[in-house]
């Protein structure tokens, strides 16, 4: 019974870290996203920084993603 309490130890103190990182990573999705469209509403067509801006965007939806991974049930037992 005693070896029972360190490993639900260990789960939950992994669990804080990985909300930790998901809550930082919803943070630069948050920064990124709005910088994005900031820039979209700014720059006129042609202008090198509005492609800068959809760049800004894809990144960050691939931020999203990779905090979405970190959503899923049991990703790491499968890696």
């Amino acid at each position: 019974m005693s070896n029972r309490i360190p490993i639900q130890d260990e789960k939950a103190r992994r669990q804080r870290r990985l909300l930790s990182l998901r809550n930082w990573l919803n943070g630069v999705f948050m920064l990124l996203a709005l910088i994005a469209i900031i820039g979209v509403l700014l720059f006129k067509a042609g202008d090198i920084r509005l492609y800068i801006s959809y760049g800004i965007a894809i990144l960050a939806i691939l931020v999203k993603m990779v905090e979405a991974i970190f959503r899923m049930p049991g990703i790491f037992n499968k890696l």
